[in-house]
């Protein structure tokens, strides 16, 4: 990995002069594929709390974790990298994180930082500020690249544009664009990913996103026209049938996993959320949410990812849901062309291999002679 590429978050501040140093920033890094990829506090309490930024999602991970957040608790860091930043007194970002941490303008508050995929074209970094007396207050995203500032104004948009009262989605406090840098700041949310197979809180939250007072064609909606525009060849009849129906559209995330979600006391925060939408096709998110954790996660075979799905298309839950959303008797199709989505117009690349074979065992066994 490049020096450049290593220390691209530093770049989210202005080079300083030694001159104007006015403050300079301590933080011990834990390392990932060679390079800095969690950035903690020098304080050993901050640097403890500052772990909830990873969203660990499988057993070893977690352990891990707990692991490093009992080490830090005691004053250790096992294997941590100190990397020293000086931050000038007026620098424009130092100062945007202060103002949304509710800092007197020049005190930078004591921050972590989550590095992004170096490796993804829209590298985004998300920094954790603490307030005074030590408790996570703030999350900033930030990012540099034309595609990470794509990113970043996309999801502040659609903040902006959602609905007030809608369950689940963050408080947008506050945006930043300077220097080659966009950013913005929501209000920090405790808790820990909810567990895949969440069928009461997921029909809650899922419910509450759909549009009730209205009904379209699903082929009218934006999800769906990406969908017939990324296929090269015409839809399965069984897909092209769907696009007549009318349905409830719903308020989509677009990558509505475990792992952007946090849950503390039966309330649910949905983070990241530059792919959502305010009319999205029904249903889709519910499948990623159950999906994805048991291919990217568990790793399972395409026949147990196709047995889940079953499971859950005839669970009470969602057949609860398919009513109101105006799904009914279409589920399998819907859940066929998610798959082909992923396959086509997110074009995802974990697991692929699986969702393909996935694609095709449930067009066989669901479809086949139709």
């Amino acid at each position: 990995m490049s020096q450049n590429s290593a220390h691209e978050w530093q770049n989210l501040f202005a080079p300083c002069a030694p001159e104007a140093v006015g403050a300079e920033v301590v933080l011990h890094a834990v390392r990932r594929g060679g390079e800095p990829w969690l950035l903690l506090p020098a304080r050993g309490d901050l640097a403890a709390r500052a772990l909830e930024l990873y969203p660990a999602q499988t057993a070893r991970a977690r352990a891990a974790k707990n692991l490093l957040r009992i080490a830090l608790r005691f004053g250790l860091k096992p294997g941590l990298e100190k990397v020293r930043l000086p931050v000038a007194s007026n620098d424009a970002f130092a100062n945007f994180l202060s103002e949304t941490a509710s800092r007197p303008a020049g005190t930078l508050p004591e921050f972590a930082l989550l590095a992004g995929n170096p490796r993804a074209p829209g590298r985004r970094f998300v920094l954790l500020l603490f307030g005074p007396t030590g408790q996570p207050a703030v999350v900033v995203k930030a990012g540099r690249s034309e595609t990470a500032q794509h990113l970043v104004a996309a999801e502040a948009d659609f903040l902006q544009r959602a609905p007030l009262n809608a369950p689940g989605l963050p408080r947008l406090r506050g945006t930043f664009q300077m220097r080659g840098t966009r950013a913005f700041a929501l209000d920090f949310f405790a808790g820990a990913s909810p567990e895949p197979d969440a069928g009461a809180q997921l029909g809650e939250l899922l419910g509450a996103w759909l549009t009730t007072n209205r009904q379209v064609a699903l082929g009218e909606l934006e999800g769906w026209r990406r969908l017939v525009a990324a296929s090269e060849s015409p839809l399965p009849d069984a897909l092209q049938k769907l696009a007549r129906i009318r349905v409830h559209p719903a308020l989509t995330h677009g990558d509505f996993a475990p792992w952007n979600v946090k849950a503390s006391r039966g309330q649910w925060a949905v983070l990241d959320w530059e792919r959502g939408e305010l009319a999205g096709v029904p249903g889709w998110d519910w499948f990623h949410f159950v999906i994805q954790t048991a291919l990217l996660v568990r790793r399972e075979p395409a026949e147990d990812l196709l047995s889940r799905f079953e499971h859950l298309l005839d669970s009470a839950q969602f057949s609860n849901y398919a009513t109101r959303a105006g799904i009914g008797e279409h589920g399998r199709a819907l859940a066929l062309a998610y798959l082909a989505g992923c396959i086509r117009v997110t074009r995802q690349t974990e697991g692929r291999e699986q969702l393909l074979e996935l694609e095709r065992a449930a067009a066989a066994r669901w479809f086949a002679g139709k």
